[in-house]
């Protein structure tokens, strides 16, 4: 009767559903980008940079993912997304990582989980294919 009176619960931005979903697609990527980066000759010892981008429909949920992913060590920028205001995109840079698949899935594997944790989209990343 007085329902009006409980806080709202808000729902989630990523269901578990939808995590998993979204983590089988990444392993898939990982999987085509290293056999480009063989074609392209770069091996598993070769270490490079990747930049990834994830969404949030809070700032508070964008500023908690950036400060964890800080803590990794990678760089993180919170803005709000150009096609929509309601949005905020996380996004930034690793430090190098070995190309190889364990590492990678690995990577792959914790990304989708912070963000999962996070209650954020893990959308997507590319390798920084410039070898230095």
């Amino acid at each position: 009767m007085l329902s009006f009176l409980k806080p709202k619960k808000h729902k989630r931005l990523v269901s578990k559903n939808d995590f998993n979903a979204n983590l089988v697609k990444h392993y898939r990527l990982a999987t085509e980008s290293l056999v480009s980066l063989r074609d392209a000759e770069i091996e598993e010892e070769d270490e490079l940079r990747i930049d990834y981008f994830f969404y949030a429909d809070t700032l508070q949920k964008a500023q908690a993912l950036e400060t964890e992913i800080q803590k990794k060590g990678f760089t993180a920028n919170v803005e709000t997304a150009m096609h929509d205001k309601n949005l905020f995109i996380i996004s930034g840079k690793t430090e190098k990582i070995k190309m190889m698949h364990e590492s990678l899935s690995k990577w792959v594997t914790e990304m989708s989980e912070l963000g999962y944790e996070n209650d954020c989209i893990f959308d997507s990343w590319s390798i920084d294919s410039e070898v230095k």
